[in-house]
């Protein structure tokens, strides 16, 4: 059940997701509260916050959070689209100045069939994964453990580290595959290696575990429009690169 491992979960469906609406997202919250009626008077803030938005005698947490995420997401309103067209039920009012950040009905639309989808897409990047697995075993990398008897990955990224190598020799693999029209990627560059973070005073060396992770880290392709043709071409050109390290 999505959701479950944490108080709060976000989810980004976003186009190049496994689910996806081509852009949006879920909040998902688990509190082992949930049910039990909010302290009205323990949640008010004066200023423009979460906590201050308009509260509702007897709701419990769940309507409370519920309730709060949608005026957060739409503008403050406190009708959602549906709700105004009720006949003869056109007024709303804006309780503060938010946000506007509401998934919309047609990408919405394209996420209930996703769901319907989503099972047959897991299998196949599974069986994409576990061919790519076969083929590294005896190569020099480490790979993300996907699959194990007690957890299952979503199988969003093939991540590959290559094992002993820089982050220029890395770049070179990633250099080589591209001539070979294969698209790589590398997941992530690390923060306080962008401008941005370094003007406020980040260090990368303050983070030595991060940039471990990512000097000789590459992702390669794996989506569910590739054939077992484009994954065997994939693995025998990224084997033979890495071996001519």
């Amino acid at each position: 059940v999505c959701g479950v491992m944490a108080d709060f979960s976000s989810f980004s469906f976003h186009a190049v997701k496994n689910f996806t609406t081509a852009e949006g997202g879920a909040l998902t919250w688990n509190l082992p509260f949930g049910e039990e009626l909010v302290q009205v008077e323990l949640d008010r803030n004066p200023e423009y916050t979460f906590s201050a938005l308009p509260e509702k005698e007897g709701e419990t947490w769940n309507a409370n959070l519920y309730r709060k995420t949608q005026l957060l997401s739409l503008h403050g309103q406190n009708k959602d689209a549906l709700a105004k067209t009720k006949m003869g039920a056109w007024e709303y009012d804006i309780v503060g100045p938010w946000f506007k950040c509401n998934m919309t009905d047609v990408v919405a639309a394209l996420g209930l069939i996703q769901f319907e989808r989503y099972p047959e897409m897991l299998a196949k990047r599974k069986e994409m994964i576990e061919r790519m697995n076969t083929a590294f075993a005896d190569l020099n990398v480490a790979v993300l453990n996907h699959y194990g008897e007690n957890h299952c990955s979503s199988g969003h990224l093939y991540i590959v580290r290559l094992l002993g190598k820089t982050r220029e020799q890395t770049n070179e693999v990633i250099k080589r595959m591209a001539e070979r029209g294969i698209a790589t990627n590398v997941h992530y560059k690390p923060l306080p290696m962008m401008t941005a973070y370094k003007k406020m005073g980040f260090d990368i060396k303050d983070f030595p575990n991060a940039y471990h992770m990512f000097e000789n880290e590459i992702t390669l392709p794996l989506n569910t429009k590739m054939s077992t043709e484009d994954v065997d071409y994939v693995i025998e050109n990224f084997v033979e690169i890495v071996g001519l390290l």
